[in-house]
């Protein structure tokens, strides 16, 4: 049908319009592609920032784009007829921008972990499980540990202390209470005691399917991978000098002010260090590449913005063998990696967030507060009165929610398919 056909061209006129810097906005009318002359229509652009759609060019907060285009047929019906004359069709579609994309939850420990002793996690911000194990176990011991948030174990989850969920546990394996607590709903292959009582405020489920919980991701050194919100690349700087690797007691950031960096650390031994009572004044985001930050024989160290300005900051430790599983190369691998480690003080200052992504383990000991994420592949432990509060931050170059890839664009553009349908009129 003509105006079929017509509808199905201002769709793709707009769809393609988009991917051009400017283009949208130079229309006569921005955010309205017309073709006047077969195949005839009318295409008009919606966005959507959060707050409901709104017609016009895409913003810079867009997450979708609405295109709801009206094709009119090249000649009309015969006898009167007139239900061909003219069709309409709407297509949804993601948005993309420049940047590194917030994904994945508070914690991701592939390999299991241990939390205990008066530990506070709270990752009630993220949707469904804000801790996932891929392929390993929970350990819940010791005081008084309270996770604000939902878990999801593909092992088995022990209490073996006052620990509390406040929010439900999928478990694939066994989850033994002890004296702890699930204040909703616990899915597990069983479950000791049994029947578990007020130890679980919700429903038991023994054997239920669990969610699916997303593989691994593959995070190298790809300096490209990291752009801004312009598009533009990062700054990378690479340390030279052993005395280099120490981080300062004062400023870091991008040698133009307010521009994220590269730090590529990975020739330090050891890792970074840093002086106690240090703390780093972030003047842009920064990117920490290292083998290993091993931070454990630092007291007071901390992170905080040089301003009132929110930066983000990564510290990363890359996975170089592209197998779907975390791979440590711990010594005598010529790598040398190992883990993240923290004691004795360790602090993510608000306004600043922080993602921590290593093949290696995630070790937090006394008293450390994060604010951010972790996404650990070796068994890890929160211990003695740690502080986390999940805030989204991302890795450049994949999708935390998936364990897939994603591929580094330098301007907006539309994503993938939402939706797409035909309407009356």
């Amino acid at each position: 049908m003509q105006s079929q056909a017509a509808a199905d061209a201002g769709i793709a006129a707009a769809h393609t319009g988009l991917f051009t810097t400017g283009n949208c906005a130079a229309q006569p009318t921005p955010g309205r592609y017309v073709g006047s002359t077969a195949p005839v229509y009318t295409a008009t652009v919606e966005y959507d920032a959060g707050l409901g759609w709104a017609a016009g060019c895409p913003s810079a907060t867009a997450t979708r784009i609405r295109i709801v285009s009206t094709g009119t047929a090249q000649a009309a019906g015969v006898n009167g007829a007139s239900s061909g004359n003219s069709s309409k069709v709407e297509a949804v579609f993601a948005y993309l921008t420049p940047g590194v994309d917030p994904s994945g939850i508070g914690m991701y420990l592939y390999g299991g972990g241990t939390v205990e002793s008066n530990s506070t996690l709270d990752l009630s911000e993220a949707n469904g499980a804000g801790l996932m194990i891929k392929n390993g176990n929970l350990d819940c011991a010791k005081n008084n540990t309270v996770i604000n948030g939902s878990v999801l174990i593909n092992g088995n989850l022990t209490f073996t202390g006052t620990c509390r969920v406040n929010g439900s546990a999928w478990v694939a394996g066994a989850a033994i209470l002890g004296s702890g607590s699930v204040r909703d709903n616990l899915s597990a292959a069983s479950v000791s005691p049994n029947p578990p009582g007020t130890r679980v405020g919700g429903t038991y489920t023994q054997g239920a399917a669990l969610p699916v919980i997303p593989g691994w991701a593959e995070v190298g050194y790809t300096p490209t991978a990291w752009v801004d919100a312009t598009g533009a690349p990062y700054e990378v700087r690479t340390v030279t000098t052993s005395a280099a690797c120490n981080l300062p007691n004062g400023s870091l950031g991008g040698t133009v002010a307010g521009k994220p960096v590269i730090i590529n650390a990975l020739g330090c031994a050891g890792g970074p260090t840093a002086s106690n009572n240090t703390t780093v004044k972030l003047t842009s985001d920064v990117v920490i590449f290292a083998q290993q930050f091993e931070f454990s024989a630092v007291n007071s160290l901390a992170f905080a913005s040089a301003t009132t300005a929110a930066h983000r900051i990564w510290f990363v430790t890359p996975d170089y063998v592209a197998d779907g599983a975390p791979s440590c190369l711990r010594a005598p691998a010529v790598q040398n990696q190992g883990n993240f480690a923290v004691k004795n003080g360790f602090t993510i200052a608000d306004p600043i967030i922080a993602m921590l992504y290593t093949p290696c383990a995630f070790a937090g000991f006394n008293g450390f507060n994060w604010r951010g994420q972790v996404y650990s592949g070796e068994y890890s432990s929160a211990k003695n009165n740690p502080t986390f509060t999940f805030v989204p931050v991302g890795v450049a170059g994949v999708d935390l929610d998936t364990g897939g890839s994603t591929t580094t664009i330098t301007h907006p553009q539309p994503g993938s398919v939402v939706s797409r349908r035909d309407l009356a009129g």
